[in-house]
């Protein structure tokens, strides 16, 4: 395979080459003699780490060819694979080929893991969609997978937002290209993807199944942050997640945020960092505000990265600090809307609060609760701590929109 290191009976690729987010992937299990049907990704100089193995089968071979590498059975093999357009940073296929009906419709692995929290994407309820909403076909029923402790503070790692990476929700398709959605299950020690009985019955063979891995730190879902209608700009107002508490004095280098709109127009995000109740209760002195205005030639609709550059501002530690996001939309132009990506997450309390002012003139006023949903957003900000090193994403997974 491209790039790939061959050592013994192992593959080995660093995928992104940056001390501060490095990406790393094994094939094979490097611990073995002969090659084993696993894949294996390693994040933040191996900081987490995930494998996977398929069921091994005796007599089945090894073999490199057309970019994958593949696990030869009798009745099943196993093909892997780079997939580049899975992730911002790239992304991985492991699929079963059945060659023919298996025994069983549930396809078992046996998996490892270090330092990782894996968060199920459910349908979304009626009440999300209503807010604006949305999740992809392939997100529902997936598993996005963050850094189970250390989103903040650190030095010399881009944490960004937490996320190690996605595994997307697998399909099947048979030899006559009829597909269907498979059920992907995580539970400790075992992944499993259960086929659709019926589908199996019926296929034409061989059938390959495929789960993928994103190598991503952005959100999979997105929710709507502004829209207007052509006559009055609506605004969402800003949405707060709960608040981190720096350990350690630094400077504020930059605010970021995944966001993904449905056209071209002018629009303005207004990003904020504000100290926690340091004016009242519910009232959040701002030490921050950063704008980033774009004009109607580009379109974000695939999604993308936004950043705004602070000025160094002073953060201090034992300060609890909350970043913030909110957008002002050109309300001359037909129906347009800006989102913002998040995934669902653990019960932490993460909070929408409304601003009673819009359109970048929020400072601080207390804001009105709306809510608790249990959401990690796709925001975060970088930071350079005082006693030196690059520490990104003080506002970790607690502090995300």
């Amino acid at each position: 395979m491209k790039n790939f290191t061959l050592s013994a009976n192992t593959l080995s690729k660093t995928v992104k080459d940056n001390s501060a987010d490095r990406i790393e992937v094994e094939i094979g299990d490097s611990k073995q003699l002969d090659f084993k049907p696993q894949f294996k990704i390693k994040r933040w100089d191996n900081e987490v780490n995930f494998s996977m193995r398929a069921i091994e089968e005796a007599g089945a071979t090894m073999v490199e060819k057309d970019g994958k590498v593949k696990y030869k059975g009798k009745d099943i093999e196993v093909h892997q694979y780079e997939k580049p357009e899975a992730g911002e940073d790239g992304g991985y296929e492991f699929e079963w080929v059945l060659k023919k009906k298996p025994k069983s419709n549930v396809l078992r692995t046996t998996i490892q893991h270090k330092g990782l929290d894996f968060f199920y994407q459910p349908e979304l309820t009626p009440e999300e969609i209503e807010r604006g909403a949305s999740r992809p076909e392939n997100t529902v029923g997936s598993y996005a997978v963050y850094h189970k402790t250390k989103r903040d503070n650190r030095p010399d790692k881009h944490y960004k937002t937490g996320k190690a990476f996605h595994i997307y929700r697998p399909h099947a398709v048979d030899a006559d290209g009829v597909e269907v959605w498979c059920e992907l299950d995580i539970t400790e020690g075992e992944l499993t993807v259960t086929v659709p009985e019926k589908f199996l019955a019926k296929a034409s063979y061989p059938v390959v199944v495929d789960p993928t891995f994103g190598y991503t730190s952005n959100g999979a879902s997105s929710d709507d942050l502004a829209e207007t209608n052509g006559s009055a700009n609506t605004q969402q107002g800003l949405r707060v997640g709960v608040p981190a508490l720096m350990s350690e004095n630094g400077t504020l280098d930059s605010v970021s945020a995944y966001l993904s709109d449905n056209g071209s127009f002018i629009r303005t995000y207004y990003f904020y960092v504000n100290e926690k109740d340091s004016i009242g209760s519910g009232s959040h002195g701002q030490i921050f505000k950063g704008t980033d205005t774009t004009d109607t030639t580009t379109s974000l609709d695939t999604g993308q990265l936004v950043t705004v550059t602070a000025g160094s501002e002073n953060l201090n530690s034992g300060t609890t600090y909350i970043v913030n996001i909110e957008a002002n939309l050109d309300d001359s132009v037909s129906y347009r809307v800006v989102s913002i990506n998040w995934d669902t997450g653990a019960s932490e309390n993460h909070r929408d609060f409304y601003s009673d002012i819009a359109g970048g003139s929020f400072q601080y006023s207390p804001w009105v609760d709306t809510g608790t949903f249990n959401r990690v957003y796709s925001i975060y900000a970088t930071y350079n701590a005082s006693g030196g090193g690059y520490n990104p994403a003080f506002a970790h997974r607690r502090l995300l929109l």
